[in-house]
């Protein structure tokens, strides 16, 4: 089983490598469509001394899309500073997304460098094994990953969505299958991924539905080399009068630590993981005043050590394309708790402001 896939597999990674240069020359003699933003992130610290740290970014998006075909090229260009180190970096430009698809929305295959979404969980995702979202910053934009994403919808209510990452290595290539449908009025989906080396097997599900409230659930089990864990996040909202909307979501991860002694801080900074406990609580409450005006009230909880984050924020739009973002994050709990080591964040205060065109 696992040659064939290896079979499979092995011309794909020459596929995309050699598609690049068709889709820029499709792009350059399209009739195309620009969008994108600019964006400044500004983050002040103030744990033990007052440091700044933050970027500058621009997003542009060239996409030619006819009935059934189209490509896009994203242009990402980073300036990052840094008063702790007196650093003051770039990353020139960066293409961030490289791409080309043929079919229609209901029977499409995509390939080339795009951005994978898996999963429906507000902040925490067990499936998004991908793409991991960073609860700090969760709508800060990653580039994306060379694959082959297949989708077919079977009927109405009912759709496949097929994923191949391939590596240079094929054995190390990544599958990944989603099966979903609608159910008595709920969306559900059927999650497999699968790779020869090293030895991953990922199996589990979503559901999202509504009655009265909102509900979400998602759950997977990972066979990775010798480890066996579970994960799983179910969450609820609702939207109360006078345009109060409340949001709640659970996380645990079989594969983070009771004890904060043995918390892996380093797979933090390395981007390796976002949480390292087994439990945690999540909520927001909102406040739409109108849509230009939106502040809100959120919280983290790791009930496994009982430190917490507050994270009050403010959304400002100036007009429909400007938006500012002003908020801080503020850490409760014992000098060993987890929340109360990730620096930069404790501490901080940051102002985001975001043009689109």
């Amino acid at each position: 089983m696992d040659f064939l896939l290896l079979l499979a597999i092995f011309p794909l990674r020459t596929i995309i490598d050699r598609m690049n240069g068709i889709v820029c020359l499709i792009i350059l003699i399209s009739e195309l469509n620009l969008s994108g933003y600019v964006e400044s992130r500004q983050y002040f610290g103030c744990a033990d001394s007052v440091n700044f740290f933050g970027y500058s970014r621009g997003w542009i998006d060239l996409k030619h899309s006819a009935e059934s075909f189209g490509a896009q090229i994203t242009f990402d260009c980073q300036v990052w500073y840094d008063s702790i180190l007196t650093a003051f970096g770039k990353d020139n430009i960066n293409i961030a997304r490289l791409l080309m698809w043929i079919g229609r929305e209901n029977r499409r295959i995509t390939v080339g460098k795009q951005r994978i979404y898996w999963g429906v969980g507000r902040v925490f995702r067990p499936l998004d094994i991908i793409n991991p979202i960073n609860y700090f910053e969760p709508k800060f934009e990653y580039a994306g990953v060379n694959t082959v994403l297949g989708y077919y919808a079977l009927s109405n209510l009912s759709n496949i969505k097929l994923m191949v990452r391939p590596q240079s290595k094929i054995n190390q290539s990544l599958l990944g299958i989603r099966v979903g449908s609608n159910l008595n009025k709920n969306d559900v989906g059927l999650n497999s991924f699968y790779r020869v080396n090293p030895k991953m097997v990922i199996v589990g599900g979503e559901i999202t539905g509504e009655f009265k409230i909102g509900y979400w659930s998602e759950v997977s089990y990972s066979f990775i080399n010798n480890d066996r864990y579970f994960k799983s996040c179910t969450g609820l909202d609702y939207s109360f009068p006078f345009n109060i909307y409340a949001m709640v979501e659970y996380f645990y991860d079989g594969s983070g630590e009771s004890n904060p002694v043995y918390y892996d801080y380093n797979a933090f900074r390395l981007g390796q993981r976002w949480t390292l406990a087994k439990h945690y609580l999540y909520s927001s409450v909102s406040y739409g005043y109108n849509l230009y005006f939106r502040p809100s009230l959120n919280a983290i909880i790791n009930l496994n050590d009982n430190g917490f984050i507050v994270m009050p924020q403010i959304l400002f739009s100036v007009n429909d394309n400007t938006e500012f973002n002003l908020g801080c994050n503020f850490f409760i709990g014992e000098p060993t708790t987890e929340f109360k080591n990730l620096i930069p964040y404790h501490k901080q205060i940051y102002l985001w402001l975001k043009v689109y065109f």
